[in-house]
């Protein structure tokens, strides 16, 4: 069947194959394929709402007055720096909606991920983007789960979401489950040790609905749409003909930054105050986006936000790392212990300054050899205060 010219064409651009589901005005699936991100083969009328990997998003809440949309976004870019370790100039930051206790979300990608999606769909009509997780269907006292492509989509909050390798699945919801959430599986093979008699339908004709209505969409500012460049070319042009106002604006941009400027550094009174009301043990501030982002972290999800971050930090230099192997983990008390196997002792030593070389503090406990190479146990934990 032919597609419509209003056709919304729903593309999950994870992995060397991307998912794509035509779907009608209705939200109906009209046609769906799989395509090489290179040579796709959906409908070419239509615009795209295109899912990323929840894990090259960073979901916030944060404490923010009202403000216009001008304001918010840099109030947020202000608000986002003290969450992240690595600081917000290369990173994208976009307002979502209110929580029901008046919290401002936001989403965080970089930039540098945002042009590469962009450069890759060039030539086609880009309206959505926003990450896979935010999309399952959730309800308050669940933990949601479901497998898509390669990747384990979690969804556990309102504004909290992630995704994550299979391997990772127990000890992620281990993490989170506090022995009263509901844990619900919506499709793709149910690991049966978390979920009983869960459905193994396909995932993805499920994000549609969730994807379609989302609040927040990754393409605004420098990323916005070519829609929505149209209209502030419109607007552009009408404001041309209204040329007697120039001097006015101008005037009011003046007194627009001052203001702004003054307002900034209230803002940036204010979280320091904030800071230490919120977090009175911390004796000495010296870095406040790593102590805020671990600080808050455990405030939000206790241990298992510790061991969250520990196990995103070490997995990739295991993966990276030929021969190194994971045999078993064990976490209390901010420190997680690392059981692993290599070719020789000299493996597991390069493990620990790779880790360290992460700003990790890590060390090799014990270390064996046997006739299969080397064993050894290792203590990682975050960098001190």
């Amino acid at each position: 069947m032919a597609g419509s010219a209003r056709d919304r064409i729903l593309v999950h651009a994870v992995g060397e194959r991307w998912r794509w589901l035509a779907l009608d005005r209705q939200g109906r699936i009209r046609r769906q394929g799989e395509c090489s991100p290179e040579q796709p083969d959906w409908p070419g009328q239509g615009t795209l709402c295109v899912l990323v990997d929840a894990a090259d998003c960073v979901a916030l809440s944060v404490e923010l007055p009202e403000l216009a949309p001008s304001r918010l976004a840099q109030a947020l870019r202000w608000a986002a720096e003290e969450h992240l370790s690595s600081g917000a100039e290369d990173e994208h930051v976009v307002a979502g909606p209110r929580s029901a206790d008046g919290r401002q979300h936001c989403l965080v990608i970089a930039h540098a991920r945002i042009q590469a999606l962009q450069d890759r769909l060039a030539g086609h009509e880009l309206e959505i983007m926003l990450p896979d997780g935010l999309c399952l269907p959730w309800q308050s006292g669940q933990i949601v789960m479901g497998q898509l492509g390669e990747r384990i989509l979690v969804r556990w909050g309102e504004w909290s979401f992630g995704s994550f390798e299979p391997a990772l699945l127990d000890a992620v919801i281990d993490g989170l489950d506090d022995g009263q959430a509901e844990r619900v599986w919506l499709g793709g093979e149910a690991p049966p040790e978390l979920v009983n008699d869960a459905p193994a339908d396909d995932l993805f004709p499920q994000l549609a609905n969730q994807a379609l209505a989302a609040p927040v969409n990754l393409l605004s500012g420098q990323w916005a749409p070519s829609s929505a460049h149209s209209a502030r070319a419109w607007w552009r042009w009408a404001g041309g003909l209204a040329a007697g106002l120039a001097a006015l604006l101008l005037v009011f941009a003046a007194v627009e930054n001052h203001l702004l400027k003054r307002q900034a550094d209230n803002l940036q009174q204010a979280i320091d105050s904030q800071f230490r009301q919120a977090f009175p043990d911390v004796a000495r501030v010296v870095r406040h986006r790593e102590q805020a982002e671990r600080e808050l972290a455990r405030l939000r999800f206790g241990e298992s936000a510790g061991l969250l971050d520990l196990m995103n930090r070490t997995a990739p230099v295991i993966d990276g790392q030929t021969g190194l192997r994971l045999e078993g983990l064990n976490y209390r008390e901010g420190l997680l212990e690392l059981s692993v196997r290599g070719p020789d002792v000299a493996a597991l030593d390069q493990f620990e300054q790779r880790l360290r070389a992460l700003d990790l503090n890590a060390r090799v406990q014990s270390a064996s050899m046997d006739g299969e190479g080397a064993s050894g146990r290792l203590h990682v934990s975050g960098v001190a205060r």
